[in-house]
């Protein structure tokens, strides 16, 4: 099977995906309803929700991501973590997890750090976003655990949050127990690429799985533990203000009745939906979810509960259409992917700044 034949199977695989979570979200549906709901909706209100969790959410997310790339490099600018954040997003929205491998592509070319290393911690940094989501829904679980049950019926969402959370888990312990001993890994990984790989690829992959290791290196640095906490924790309130106010843009009562913590709960069920790589930035199963939280656990009406999941998904999408092209133009990003492309070299620029330095920029 030809590579470009692969690509069409999952291609349509995840269009077929799409399709079938849209058909459940606006199944019986009254479409009269569900415009009325929409012709009522604040947008003013609406666009301020999706700018908080964007804009300010990137920022929040680019802060946090200078203390992983750390070990490789002390000072990052801000606005050079934002653009490739934007950029990351942006390719997210147009190719399923091609913003995973763009974002740190830009930053990697433009600081001259290792690709693989900066590859490495997005890794860290999803880590960090599932261990978040799921403590939150595990919080959640206490006080509406008989309504998600009857929200998703025969799909445990419990159990797998808690399987996947011990699973991310052990990973990040193996991970770290791996470059405690860095030495006897190196060696690991050149006897297990020797015997698998043809010599020409070999002493590269090598390298890139060293790199991407070494991206949990900001495990050496416990002084930044603090604020890749706070960080965190800033980052999820964020998402999650931006829900709860998205919610007030509409005028129906109950929705807009809905707590913050309320708001909290459809943030991570919808997130969780977010980890299916749907073409449209999740579009289909974002819908689904955020219906079925809503209609389920909190009584909304199903129209008004599409008209938030719609509102929401379309303005969060093309916010990041539009701010996200905007940095692609600026900084004349062009996606080009290869073996050859990830060095685990360091840095290719003198690194003058400070430890010190690692703040907000002026």
């Amino acid at each position: 099977m030809t590579k470009k034949v692969k690509q069409i199977i999952k291609f349509l695989v995840l269009f077929g995906l799409l399709i079938v979570f849209l058909y459940l979200a606006f199944r019986g549906i009254d479409f009269g309803k569900l415009v009325a709901e929409l012709g009522k909706t604040n947008y003013f209100l609406a666009i301020f929700a999706m700018l908080i969790g964007v804009v300010f959410g990137s920022v929040v997310r680019a802060m946090r991501w200078r203390y992983f790339l750390y070990p490789e490099k002390k000072y990052v600018k801000l606005k050079d973590l934002f653009s490739a954040v934007m950029i990351g997003y942006f390719t997210n929205a147009i190719i399923p997890r091609g913003g995973e491998v763009s974002r740190p592509f830009v930053l990697a070319q433009k600081e001259g750090i290792s690709k693989a290393f900066t590859l490495g911690t997005i890794v860290v940094e999803r880590i960090f976003d599932m261990l978040s989501m799921f403590f939150v829904f595990g919080l959640c679980l206490f006080f509406y655990r008989d309504k998600m049950k009857n929200a998703f019926g025969d799909l445990n969402i419990e159990a797998i949050s808690l399987y996947i959370s011990v699973a991310i888990l052990l990973f990040v312990f193996f991970v770290a127990l791996m470059l405690v001993r860095i030495e006897k890994t190196k060696k690991f990984i050149e006897k297990i690429a020797v015997k698998i790989l043809p010599a020409k690829y070999s002493a590269r992959v090598q390298e890139i799985l060293i790199s991407l290791i070494n991206s949990f290196s900001f495990i050496k640095y416990p002084k930044n533990y603090f604020m890749i906490f706070a960080l965190t924790v800033l980052l999820w309130l964020t998402y999650a203000l931006s829900t709860f106010i998205m919610m007030k843009s509409f005028h129906d009562i109950t929705l807009n009745s809905l707590s913050f913590f309320d708001a909290n709960l459809v943030l991570t069920l919808t997130a969780f939906a977010q980890t299916i790589p749907l073409p449209g930035n999740s579009a289909g199963s974002f819908h689904f979810f955020a219906k079925t939280t809503l209609v389920v656990v909190f009584a909304v009406t199903s129209e008004v509960a599409v008209a938030f999941a719609t509102v929401t998904h379309l303005l969060n999408f093309i916010g990041v259409l539009l701010i996200g092209f905007f940095y692609s133009v600026k900084e004349n990003y062009k996606f080009s992917l290869k073996l050859s492309d990830f060095k685990s070299s360091g840095n290719n620029k003198p690194d003058t700044d400070s430890e010190s330095n690692i703040g907000l920029d002026k």
